[in-house]
């Protein structure tokens, strides 16, 4: 069958065409924010602002912790020292909690939980008696008839959940509150100016 030069020449240009509009619609779809990536660690954050976007709490809690594992150097040991918690890296602290407030509409973040620990008798940084760490853990929703519930298993992963609820890295099934390790990361949040100009009465 010929196939008559016009109509070849329209196939010709055709084509091209739409894979070029194909490939810059690609390219579109998965281009990263560079305001993202860490300038302190290079930890990419993308990949967070991405599920928060779509509004995938489980996911973008599981991801926070392996941001945060990543951001103190702990990736492949899975779990971070209070002295590494002490010295993580404030521009990946605020990072986070700027991607969780924002996409909750300010219901979730460490400036949302801050103030909360703060209210309830907790000091940042320093260890005080059980029972100021309960009421926090009641009252941000980790703890469930009079006990802590099972991490991170049992977690809320919806807006109907308390404020501050989310995020919280902590291990998978861990079945305590966690107290030293939050502390240690209440006083980094404090150090690192996270929440609206709080006083601790350090």
């Amino acid at each position: 069958m010929k196939i008559e030069p016009i109509f070849l020449a329209l196939i010709l240009n055709f084509i091209p065409v739409n894979m070029v509009l194909a490939q810059g619609e690609s390219n579109d779809q998965y281009q990263e924010d560079s305001s993202l990536i860490s300038p302190e660690t290079n930890v990419n954050y993308n990949s967070l602002a991405a599920l928060l976007k779509e509004k995938k709490w489980r996911k973008a809690n599981d991801e926070t912790r392996n941001l945060l594992l990543q951001a103190t150097g702990t990736e492949a040991r899975g779990w971070t020292t209070t002295e590494e918690i002490k010295k993580l890296s404030c521009w990946d602290l605020k990072t986070i909690d700027n991607l969780w407030k924002e996409s909750s509409e300010g219901k979730f973040g460490f400036s949302v939980q801050l103030p909360i620990y703060i209210a309830t008798g907790n000091r940042p940084g320093k260890l005080v008696g059980d029972d100021a760490y309960i009421k926090f853990g009641d009252q941000v929703g980790w703890r469930e008839n009079n006990d802590w519930i099972i991490f991170i298993e049992n977690l809320n992963y919806s807006l109907d959940a308390p404020a501050g609820h989310l995020p919280n890295p902590r291990p998978e099934y861990s079945i305590t509150g966690g107290r030293l390790g939050y502390t240690t990361l209440a006083g980094r949040m404090v150090q690192c100016k996270i929440g609206d100009n709080m006083t601790t009465n350090n």
